[in-house]
């Protein structure tokens, strides 16, 4: 339109005087003011964030020459008219002097450069070990280079990384889908994350079916995850990527495990993706089907390009009669100079480089996680609503999570004693004997906080990582998951509280709130969200959900040995200080506060405990230490996601291969 007014709305409402029909925009996203013979433009609030020539702005004057971006259009000023253009994902896309080494030096991949030209699939392939995943990294920016460029549509991705992510879609060799939900429901809730807080639940709901209509799965959308086979999970994956148009298109492994049917199935879907307007990339050990690929490009052990080329030229150029024997050949002669040998071809220059091809030297800087499209409140929410909706899927989790404390009530019922003694009296520690029935409810809520977390964080961490890459807060991630786990255990530890000790009489005194069964409540709710949280520390800590059990077992007998109710443990060396790190030492420590156990030679506890007096304070330090504890294990865990994040480029190398300087990138 012609700029000729003070001020140009612009944003996804059809009342802008600039409508941009894309999703990622807001509904006002932004104002183009006229000041004097300049133009100011001003974002106003947006969800994804309005950019000029790459760089996120709130405010900047803009001339004929800058570009803006909102959501997948571009704008620019041209003779005072406001010239739109919209990236549909016919752009070329090019990498130059790819290298990426070790902490000690040893490259993972060794100068590394292609061309795709618009609309092309290419397909990576190699033994393993050499360097494809690591590829992918590089050429998405979840892991930059140390050296070298990639270009998207002639811009350097590294450096207008924040703007451009939305143009890529990633597909781990992982489902990052939660298998409990249907197809239709986690598209929504994935759409939910990714698209502004003003889009309306139709228009999410109009994009869910568009994507599931284009790749084939209208008659899956109502069925869950879990129960589609391999090839149908792959499409609803890659269904998740599209919802926000990407033009570029990375998968995995995308074909691992399946069958030749599967394998083919799924290549001729990414086969269509890339014949209606995007650059597929797609990372596999399978070459049944490569020849659905315009390109094929074959890494050699090191991370060298051992070729680069139409995929049906690649037998001959190895002196092989299929890509079976060449991948064989590769491994039997890992020493060989595969890539030497490509460069010396008339291959490499009919596909690769001719001409010049200046590589930057100016450092640039990568946010390591671009900015949210929705408040960390609202993703809180969004989180919390897709959670409570997994776990009301599995049926057996919900029985299991109802039937534990009611199980843990009854045990704690069967150890003999004198119903008509009062439950201080049985709690209480006679000679000879320790408080077995405060034991198992203590033990019991710490089972139930650490059991229902350990495994969390490590069954979602391919999900986490690839809506942390799309701007997921790290807080409202782990908040979620706390709000959620410490409500339902909290819950679990009222129920076992209550009929743990229903039937029996309170302890004689309280020490504080006037009823001793509400204080004896409290200190379970309180030691069962402290093991929640230790138990996300531990699904932080390690890689893989089989350690889980395990280390659960391990946990439930540290509880158990250093609670203190079986061996007081006060007044010894490294046990005392261990203790303090344990939940149930200070749970039981509050419950024994508010019963009064007795201490002293003529007891089951010959020591004085002074968190075990009956006193305000003490009852209340018990309470703050598990509150400490609990905070603690939550920035451990806070701190442990923080490997997840994609890294940082800080500066583009300022030396360049000698043979990039002299070399252009043909498309």
């Amino acid at each position: 339109m012609r700029a000729r007014t003070a001020r140009i709305s612009i944003g996804r409402d059809e009342r802008n005087d600039v409508v941009v029909e894309d999703l990622l925009a807001s509904r006002r996203h932004a104002e183009l003011l006229r000041r004097g013979d300049r133009w100011l433009l001003v974002d106003l609030g947006s969800a994804n964030g309005t950019f000029v020539n790459g760089r996120r702005v709130r405010t900047r004057a803009i001339g004929p020459g800058d570009v803006v971006a909102i959501g997948h259009v571009l704008l620019h000023l041209e003779d005072d008219r406001l010239v739109e253009r919209l990236d549909v994902g016919s752009v070329g896309f090019r990498a130059a002097g790819l290298t990426v080494r070790t902490g000690v030096g040893v490259p993972l991949l060794d100068d590394v450069g292609f061309s795709l030209a618009p609309r092309s699939l290419l397909a990576v392939v190699g033994p393993s070990g050499a360097g494809k995943s690591t590829l992918l990294r590089a050429l998405t920016g979840f892991r930059p280079a140390d050296e070298g460029r990639v270009e998207y549509a002639g811009r350097d991705l590294y450096a207008d990384y924040e703007e451009l992510r939305a143009r890529i879609g990633l597909v781990p060799q992982d489902d990052i889908l939660h298998p409990q939900l249907t197809v239709r429901r986690a598209l929504d809730y994935a759409a939910e994350l990714r698209f502004p807080a003003d889009v309306s639940r139709m228009e999410r709901a109009r994009r869910v079916a568009e994507v599931i209509a284009e790749l084939d799965l209208v008659e899956q959308a109502g069925r869950t995850i879990r129960s589609l086979s391999g090839g149908q999970r792959k499409r609803t994956s890659v269904a998740l990527e599209l919802l926000t148009r990407p033009s570029l298109l990375f998968l995995d492994e995308p074909t691992s495990g399946l069958d030749p049917g599967l394998d083919k199935s799924v290549m001729r879907t990414l086969r269509g993706l890339a014949d209606d307007g995007r650059t597929v990339v797609v990372v596999t050990h399978s070459v049944a089907n490569l020849d659905q690929c315009d390109r094929l490009l074959l890494l050699a052990p090191g991370g060298k390009v051992a070729y680069f080329g139409p995929p049906a030229e690649a037998p001959t150029h190895f002196g092989c009669t299929d890509l079976a024997d060449v991948f064989l050949a590769l491994q039997e002669r890992p020493h060989d100079d595969w890539s030497g040998r490509f460069r010396r071809s008339r291959l490499w220059a009919q596909y690769v480089w001719s001409g010049e091809y200046p590589l930057p030297s100016r450092p640039t800087a990568v946010p390591a996680v671009p900015a949210a499209a929705l408040s960390p409140a609202r993703q809180v929410s969004v989180l919390c609503r897709r959670y409570l909706a997994v776990i009301a899927a599995d049926r057996q989790y919900l029985a299991f999570t109802a039937v534990l404390p009611l199980v843990l009530s009854l045990l704690a019922h069967a150890l003999p004693g004198d119903s008509g003694l009062s439950i201080a009296r049985q709690m209480q520690g006679v000679r000879g004997a320790p408080n077995t029935v405060w034991l198992v409810l203590v033990v019991g809520a710490t089972l139930m906080g650490t059991a229902a977390a350990i495994r969390e964080l490590v069954k979602e961490r391919e999900i986490y990582r690839r809506e942390r890459a799309i701007g997921l807060t790290r807080g409202a991630y782990l908040i979620s998951k706390l709000v959620v786990l410490g409500t339902i255990v909290g819950l679990q530890a009222v129920v076992l509280g209550v009929v743990g000790t229903a039937g029996r009489p309170a302890p004689d005194a309280a020490v504080l709130l006037g009823s001793s069964t509400t204080e004896v409540v409290i200190a379970l709710v309180a030691v069962s969200v402290a093991s929640v949280t230790l138990g996300l520390l531990a699904s932080a800590l390690i890689d893989n959900a089989d350690r889980g059990m395990p280390l659960l077992v391990l946990l439930a007998m540290l509880q158990f040995v250093l609670s203190g109710a079986l061996v007081q443990i006060g007044d010894r060396p490294v046990l005392a200080e261990l203790a303090w790190l344990v939940p149930a030492r200070w749970g039981f420590a509050a419950g024994a506060a508010t019963i009064g156990l007795p201490t002293g030679p003529d007891t089951f506890y010959p020591s004085v405990d002074p968190l075990w007096e009956h006193t305000t304070g003490a009852w209340l330090l018990d309470l703050t230490m598990l509150g400490v504890l609990t905070a603690g294990c939550v920035i451990g865990t806070w701190r442990l996601l923080c490997r997840l994040d994609p890294i940082r480029r800080r500066t583009a190398s300022t030396s360049t291969p000698p043979f990039y300087r002299r070399r252009r990138l043909q498309a």
